[in-house]
């Protein structure tokens, strides 16, 4: 009987050591898939310069900003070989963190520690840049953050000399599987391309030909600023998938990871003034979320300095002495409106330079946005009866009603709210 009783204990044993040995060597639970973004404002992201102040941080908290975007400078981090100085930056992730704020890093640029150019081309290069990585991503691991290889490599000014796809493929194949042992909650992205025009998508077909490259990454960062509207994109987004699915990892999706228009400047023969901006601000966002790219960042947060007539100093939601400008105060109204809504359909109504994309939530309420990239006009639109609230780009608010299945919308260059109750 004893005997009997020590090998059932023995068996017993045996099983809740595999059992616990099982359990121990489970991955630990990731992050909601990328497409999760796509609910407003999840996926809203503004760039920076440097640090911010609580003031500023708070003050994109309540504009809906989900993510800021910031450079983590290689050579300011080590400036000693092997030593590692975050200070930094430690205040700046604190002060998302506590406003529930996720951080966009950009892991660059070079260091004259191991490289002579501002480029790696090296084995020493890739590991040192290696080592870097795995410091910066172990101190600021688990915040759901993005993660993102270099800064435009595909430009002479980021990446010497051109081209450069070769040695940027065997940083990113060297770096990408770092950040996911050390990271799993991260969402790592490259290779930040400048432009979607036809000599950025050759760069990115030679980039694909290592195969590796895209192995570890969650999405392809692109930055697609353009001397047009933003509806233009729509084509150049339709050529960037065909050259993902054809080279590089089929499905992988596509973030805006920078783009922007600065005021005091012209697009075409439309000057952007501070209403402008704001329309294309919000045209940009909506025009993203129709193509499901999941995080969309607008470049810039601030003004970088003080003369009206430089265009770098314009792209900011707010003036250089922090003065919020029109398009500030239209994020703040797009944020709120479709708070928790995804985009459901483009409706059509034979009107190709008319805009009327479709919004639900998880409640089956329904926001339909509207605008128009020619002139101001009345059209009649099919949809069933009922009442609701037409709010204006900036926030203005008038209560509806229609009948016979049909509403009677105004169409702008500045999109238009229906909220349906």
């Amino acid at each position: 009987m004893k005997k009997r009783s020590s090998k059932c204990l023995l068996v017993f044993l045996v099983i809740m050591f595999i059992f616990f040995q099982l359990v121990s060597c489970q991955k630990p639970k990731k992050y909601p898939p990328l497409s999760e973004q796509e609910v407003v404002p999840k996926g809203i992201g503004v760039n920076i310069h440097g640090n911010l102040n609580e003031q500023e941080v708070k003050q994109m908290r309540d504009a809906g900003v989900k993510y800021v975007r910031v450079d983590l400078f290689w050579n300011s981090i080590e400036k000693e070989k092997g030593h590692y100085d975050f200070g930094q930056y430690d205040k700046l992730n604190q002060i998302l963190k506590e406003n529930n704020i996720r951080p966009y890093y950009i892991l660059d640029y070079s260091n004259k520690l191991y490289e002579k150019n501002h480029s790696i081309v090296t084995e020493q290069g890739r590991k040192a840049f290696g080592e870097y990585v795995k410091a910066t991503v172990k101190r600021y691991k688990g915040q759901n953050g993005v993660w993102e290889i270099w800064n435009e490599p595909n430009l002479e000014m980021f990446w010497n000399n051109q081209p450069s796809y070769k040695d940027y493929s065997l940083l990113v194949e060297s770096v990408a599987p770092i950040i996911k042992k050390y990271d799993e909650s991260g969402i790592v992205v490259a290779p930040a391309i400048s432009g979607i025009s036809d000599t950025s998508l050759e760069w990115l077909k030679q980039l694909f030909k290592n195969e590796k490259v895209t192995a570890d990454l969650d999405a392809i960062s692109v930055h697609p600023y353009r001397n047009t509207k933003p509806e233009t994109v729509l084509e150049d987004y339709g050529k960037l998938r065909r050259i993902i699915d054809k080279y590089g990892k089929k499905g992988l999706p596509i973030i805006s990871g920078e783009w922007g228009y600065p005021v005091n400047t012209k697009t075409g023969n439309v000057t952007i003034t501070e209403q402008k901006q704001a329309e294309f601000l919000i045209r940009m966002f909506l025009i993203n979320a129709s193509q499901h790219i999941p995080v969309s960042i607008w470049y810039d947060w601030r003004n970088d300095g003080l003369d009206p007539n430089n265009n770098q100093h314009n792209f900011g939601l707010l003036t250089y002495e922090y003065k919020p400008k029109q398009s500030y105060f239209a994020l703040v109204n797009f944020n709120r409106t479709l708070k928790g809504y995804h985009f459901d359909k483009k409706l059509e109504y034979g009107q190709p330079n008319d805009y009327v994309l479709k919004f639900t939530n998880n409640k089956g309420k329904k926001v339909l946005v509207f605008w128009t990239t020619e002139s101001n006009h009345y059209m009649s639109i099919n949809f069933p009866s009922g009442k609701g609230k037409l709010i204006s780009m900036m926030g203005e608010k008038q209560s509806v009603k229609w009948n016979q299945k049909q509403i009677v919308l105004k169409f702008s260059s500045a999109p238009s709210y229906l909220v349906i109750d």
